[in-house]
């Protein structure tokens, strides 16, 4: 079980790494067009172009932030996540740090800095970081629907207070909660589970994962023009899952895939990578997607030590 915790943390960072040069910078290829297997540098216009590949965006920074929280914590903590928000603010100051944030959550960050109350810091937003952070959350309280949704329902709206992103998180959490359980990989499953946990707070999920399941059957590309592939975390949660159901545990192919699908393809990698850990552990991620990968050794401590918070050992 630990290492689907693990298999959870490192592919979510992978996809990141893979996909984060490409972000916003190309769609996906056309037939014979040379696509992006391994990690790369990002071209020197791209605000990431300072990074070395296998280096993650701001997707990865901020999901291991809550990673940190919980870990240090041993439960969830609005106070320390409050300070650790502002702290990972300022740390964009640095050239070295900066990640390519979106303008919400840095707006959010900005307000707690000045001293805004976690409560009154975020902005009515339907963007994608909210959700894809929260995978620290679907590992550790998989077990406890009440912790699991409040602990993620104060993480989104710190920046993120548009209800959608609450019901998308409780969809992503539940594909990671099925892997984790060992339950069948039944697409009808899957996507039922999801659609059930998004309601009431994003209606629009019950049509757009009707929509993944008729896309399976169709190219790629066509599937993905249907699904969409933007910031709006519908959309993106849904072509995550997309690829993450088409692979069939084929982890190479659906993360090349989710990488080079185009708009904002790190969060879709690192979402798809994330729900293929949780499912199919690490033996089944090939050994070379861990050799550049930045902070290696560091997440799969955390998700050790997420499994712990998750899983407790017993009183002696």
């Amino acid at each position: 079980m630990i290492e689907k915790f693990q298999a959870s943390m490192l592919g979510y960072a992978i996809g990141d790494a893979l996909a984060s040069p490409l972000e916003d910078v190309i769609r996906y290829p056309e037939d014979g067009e040379e696509i992006i297997k391994y990690y790369t540098k990002a071209s020197r216009s791209h605000p990431l172009s300072h990074l070395l590949p296998g280096q993650y965006s701001d997707e990865t920074q901020l999901m291991l932030l809550i990673a940190r929280s919980l870990s240090e914590c041993g439960c969830f903590s609005i106070k320390d996540l409050e300070k650790k928000f502002v702290d990972w603010f300022h740390s964009q100051k640095k050239r070295s740090e900066w990640r390519f944030p979106g303008n919400t959550v840095m707006a959010a960050c900005r307000k707690l800095a000045a001293g805004a109350p976690w409560e009154t810091s975020g902005l009515l937003s339907a963007g994608n970081c909210a959700v894809c952070r929260t995978l620290p959350y679907a590992l550790a309280f998989s077990k406890s629907t009440a912790m699991l949704k409040s602990s993620i329902d104060k993480s989104c709206r710190l920046s993120h207070t548009d209800p959608r992103c609450l019901g998308t998180s409780l969809s992503f959490a539940s594909v990671i909660s099925m892997g984790l359980s060992d339950e069948e990989f039944s697409v009808d499953k899957i996507c039922s589970r999801a659609i059930e946990c998004a309601q009431p707070y994003a209606i629009e999920m019950g049509r757009k994962l009707r929509i993944v399941k008729d896309s399976l059957k169709l190219d790629s590309k066509r599937a993905i023009s249907n699904i969409g592939n933007t910031g709006y975390c519908v959309d993106s949660f849904a072509a995550a899952l997309y690829w993450f159901l088409r692979a069939e545990g084929r982890f190479d192919s659906m993360i090349i895939g989710a990488a080079n699908c185009g708009g904002d393809s790190d969060a879709i990698a690192a979402m798809a990578g994330g729900m293929f850990g949780a499912w199919f552990g690490l033996s089944a991620i090939p050994e070379k997607w861990f050799d550049e990968l930045e902070g290696y050794e560091e997440i799969k401590q955390l998700a050790c030590n997420i499994y712990r918070i998750a899983i407790p050992e017993p009183n002696n």
